[in-house]
C-alpha cells in the first residue's frame, strides 16, 4: 500500500535517504545498538539464475537471491531443479555450490531454503544445510487488501 493511508492519518510511502534518521530510530527497538549500522533505506538486492547444460541442452536450473539492509545479509536458494535423467549425477550439487559461491562474494552470511518434501530436504543436509525451525510465517499478498 506504498502512497496509502493507515488509520490515524498515517502515510505509507517509500522510504527515502532523509528518513535515515527516523528509521535507525525505530529500528532500536529491534535492533538496539546495532540499528546504528542499518543504512536503510539503501537496500542492496540482487538475483542470479545459473543453469547447468549438456551441449546446447538445459538438464537443470537453480534460481538465488541476496538481501542486504544493511543488517545481517542473507540469501536464498528461490528454485533448485535437475531434470530427471540428470538426478544423482552431481548437477544438483554443481548448482548449488556456484550459487552458495555467489551469495558469498555479494556478501550473504547465511542461505536459506525451502524444501519440498524429505528428499529434496536430504539433499540440502548432505550439502551442509541444517534443518531449522523458528519465527518464520507466510502469506499471501493480497490479504488485508481492498
Amino acid at each position: 500500500m506504498v502512497g496509502g493511508r493507515g488509520g490515524d492519518g498515517v502515510v505509507v510511502r517509500a522510504g527515502e535517504a532523509g528518513d535515515r534518521v527516523g528509521i535507525r530510530r525505530v529500528l532500536g527497538g529491534l535492533h538496539g545498538a546495532g540499528a546504528d549500522g542499518v543504512t536503510l533505506p539503501v537496500v542492496r538486492k540482487a538475483a542470479r539464475t545459473f543453469v547447468a547444460v549438456v551441449g546446447d541442452a538445459v538438464v537443470g536450473v537453480v534460481v538465488g537471491t541476496f538481501v542486504d539492509y544493511g543488517r545481517e545479509p542473507y540469501g536464498t536458494i528461490e528454485e533448485l531443479v535437475v531434470a530427471p535423467g540428470r538426478r544423482g549425477a552431481g548437477v544438483g550439487t554443481a548448482l548449488l555450490d556456484e550459487c552458495r559461491g555467489w551469495l558469498a562474494g555479494v556478501g550473504a552470511e547465511v542461505v536459506f531454503v525451502s524444501a519440498v518434501g524429505e528428499e529434496a530436504a536430504e539433499f540440502y543436509v548432505r550439502a551442509g544445510f541444517s534443518r531449522c525451525v523458528g519465527p518464520w510465517l507466510w502469506g499471501r499478498t493480497g490479504v488485508g487488501r481492498e
